[in-house]
């Protein structure tokens, strides 16, 4: 997949006003490319929603001290269930991608082993960042659905 210029300044901009440059960039730049659209917004926007609330799930969790109490059952199941939830809502992004991107994201993602996991809890990173990105500047979220960012 050839990415476009609008996508690929995009993500300079999201590194410029982050606080940590993204991971990731392929993958969310083909994220971007996919979704990146009035008729995919929503889908992007679930997306990022999502892996941010997945990252402060995953704060909590590891700020506590493990027993078998209710609250640590819940909290587990949540994140197990928004961990799944992203999942789902990531290979809906590349569901319309060409047969080697999909690959690409099952091998890196969607196999079930202990690597997987790892990267998708990093790219979850990335795109909480991108959500804090356009928490903190709005503007930006328009501009995905400007013409020409699949060009």
């Amino acid at each position: 997949m050839n990415i476009s210029e609008n996508t690929k300044s995009f993500i300079e901009e999201i590194n410029d006003k982050t606080q940590k440059p993204l991971k990731n960039i392929y993958e969310v730049s083909v994220i971007i490319e996919n979704t990146g659209n009035e008729k995919n917004i929503q889908l992007f926007k679930d997306l990022i929603f999502t892996a941010k609330y997945v990252k402060g799930l995953k704060s909590v969790l590891s700020n506590q001290i493990v027993n078998k109490d209710d609250f640590m059952e819940r909290m587990f199941e949540e994140f197990n269930k928004n961990v799944q939830k992203f999942s789902v809502f990531l290979k809906d992004s590349v569901e319309s991608s060409d047969e080697k991107i999909k690959i690409h994201f099952n091998r890196k993602y969607f196999e079930l082993n202990h690597e997987c996991l790892i990267n998708t809890m990093e790219l979850i990173e990335d795109l909480s960042l991108c959500k804090e990105f356009f928490n903190a500047n709005p503007e930006y979220l328009d501009r995905l659905q400007e013409p020409g960012i699949r060009s």
